[in-house]
């Protein structure tokens, strides 16, 4: 294996990067004498989809688990299936020339490693797979991507997945510009398509570690990113311990079980501070996850927003997702109505959900007053509707009935 340092990487010729970037991904198989490709750890070698033997395994495999019942599948990085069959080398991304990454994989541009055409076909042999079935659903996870919000529309028009989910709201941006725009561009890519939108996941720093620069506090920003989150068309995936306003895990080195923290310490600490476990009792041992000593620790700030500090407590980030996953759930305009976005500068986030709801956001930690015709507050907080203006605190927002 090939580890680039950061100014090695800077260095090199374009050509004998893409050699050496290459070669991360394959491995030697002594037994076989033969490399074998990987996009991931070399204990997770690729299946070479190609082959319409390996396809039809697959699908067979599939078939075993729909006969017994399972409600469907959740398909991890779905773009990655089938790589180029010329085995071309992908070229390095110039525009990480001047700031080479900590990881070298990051420094390719991904042509011909995942986003193949041949993706597209093998989907809808899936999708006919599942159409013999009753209800059962494919939900897609689009990995790392260059057109991360085009693929997502791609996969879910005609009879591939039935939705997706990518990356573009599981980074470090939170303004009103980022989200109208991977909103929009996937409603005008796909009008058709279906997404399925995410604000943490099991890969990424949780969301209210990620985005506490811009919030007046932890349980505001969790509050407003719950609303901002269940008020979008499409499906929803919600992360566990994110109904708890829950923060990312700060561990040592020596408290590590991911491979990818372990390899690239300091630079990325890996994806353990994420995926610690559930609190529910904060007095608990292990607060109440297991008997035994858990995979990874459960430490204070963490037990310190468990569920039973939150059942039942009205102003609690449980209680307030809870209030407004029952709004969701009893209007369907915030579920599959049309999103049509208002011309609001930044931090306002505002749109408008199937002629009958306005949803307004202050993303941000500073009071701000927006114009608004009318209507009743729904569900808010730090939010004052009066005489045609809307009054928003720090992370304050509103759903307004029209």
């Amino acid at each position: 294996m090939v580890r680039l340092g950061r100014s090695a990487a800077g260095r090199q010729p374009a050509e004998q990067l893409a050699g050496d970037l290459r070669r991360l991904r394959r491995q030697w198989e002594p037994r076989r004498h033969q490399y074998y490709l990987h996009n991931f750890l070399k204990e997770q070698p690729d299946f070479n989809f190609h082959n319409p033997a390996v396809q039809e395994w697959l699908l067979g495999t599939m078939r075993f688990w729909l006969e017994r019942g399972v409600d469907g599948f959740r398909l991890d990085t779905v773009n990655f299936y089938f790589h180029d069959a010329l085995l071309r080398s992908d070229p390095p991304d110039f525009r990480k020339k001047q700031k080479p990454e900590w990881n070298p994989y990051n420094m390719q541009y991904h042509l011909f490693s995942k986003n193949q055409p041949e993706n597209l076909a093998f989907l809808g042999k899936m999708r006919a797979l599942l159409d013999e079935f009753d209800a059962r659903t494919l939900v897609g996870e689009v990995g790392e991507s260059h057109h991360p919000v085009e693929i997502m529309g791609e996969y879910t028009t005609g009879n591939r997945l039935h939705m997706a989910y990518s990356f573009e709201m599981l980074g470090f941006n939170y303004s009103a510009g980022h989200f109208r725009r991977q909103i929009e561009e996937f409603f005008k890519g796909a009008p058709n398509g279906w997404p399925c939108w995410a604000f943490s996941n099991h890969d990424v720093v949780r969301h209210v570690s990620r985005w506490l620069p811009h919030a007046v506090d932890q349980d505001a920003l969790a509050k407003q990113a719950c609303a901002l989150l269940l008020c979008q068309q499409g499906s929803i995936c919600l992360y566990q311990g994110e109904e708890l306003g829950q923060t990312e895990t700060e561990l040592e080195y020596t408290e590590l079980t991911d491979p990818q923290g372990l390899t690239f310490w300091p630079e990325d600490k890996g994806r353990d501070g994420c995926r610690t476990p559930m609190v529910w009792e904060r007095l608990a041992a292990n607060a109440g996850f297991s008997e035994v000593k858990p995979w990874l620790p459960v430490k204070e700030p963490q037990s310190a927003r468990s569920v039973d500090t939150q059942r039942g407590v009205g102003d609690s980030v449980l209680e307030f997702y809870r209030r407004m996953l029952r709004l969701r759930r009893e209007h369907e305009s915030l579920r599959t109505g049309d999103t049509v976005f208002n011309d609001t500068g930044e931090p306002i986030l505002s749109f408008v959900r199937g002629d009958e709801f306005l949803c307004v956001f202050n993303l941000s930690p500073e009071r701000q007053a927006v114009e608004c015709a009318g209507g009743s507050i729904v569900l808010g907080e730090s939010a004052v509707l009066d005489n045609g203006a809307l009054q928003l605190g720090g992370n304050g927002f509103a759903i307004i009935r029209l």
